[in-house]
């Protein structure tokens, strides 16, 4: 949890490259499943949201127009790591309401991770996150389902 406050900390206040100046600041949570499952030991795991159901709250503008409403949001990549720390490549899918209608998204880049947290490897997208084993306790049992908060800016 420390480690993500502190990557909350660094968020940026705002990128050159947004074309029309466009930031919107946003906070979503979700469960996602593993596959095998994360454990003590290095390994490769694929994890997923399940779908893009989950809610996604952003304040501010988006492409240009106004956000209007909460959004939704799904997962889905591989890590590479242990509980302990690692990184992967996640493709995140959204959707935001605005002034100018839905707003759809699909997104991949890279995160890293230690204790409980980590950030989020991207210009567009760039934030920070916490994560809390559901399932599995990656000791006795691989942790199989595991939830996440993240804040994070986006730039459009």
């Amino acid at each position: 949890m420390v480690v993500a406050a502190l990557g909350l900390a660094t968020l940026p206040a705002g990128w050159a490259g947004a074309d029309d100046g466009s930031v919107a600041y946003c906070f979503h949570a979700w469960t996602d499943t593993a596959d095998p499952g994360i454990e003590a030991t290095p390994g490769t795991s694929h994890f997923t949201s399940n779908g893009q159901k989950w809610p996604l709250y952003c304040a501010g503008t988006v492409r240009g127009a106004r956000v209007t409403g909460r959004g939704t949001f799904g997962e889905e990549g591989t890590i590479e790591g242990a509980c302990s720390a690692g990184r992967g490549d996640v493709i995140f899918s959204f959707t935001i309401p605005t002034t100018e209608g839905l707003q759809r998204f699909r997104m991949m880049f890279e995160f890293v991770y230690g204790p409980g947290g980590g950030t989020s490897e991207s210009n567009d997208f760039p934030g920070a996150f916490a994560f809390y084993p559901r399932k599995g306790d990656c000791l006795a049992a691989p942790v199989t389902e595991f939830d996440v908060v993240r804040h994070a800016v986006l730039f459009s």
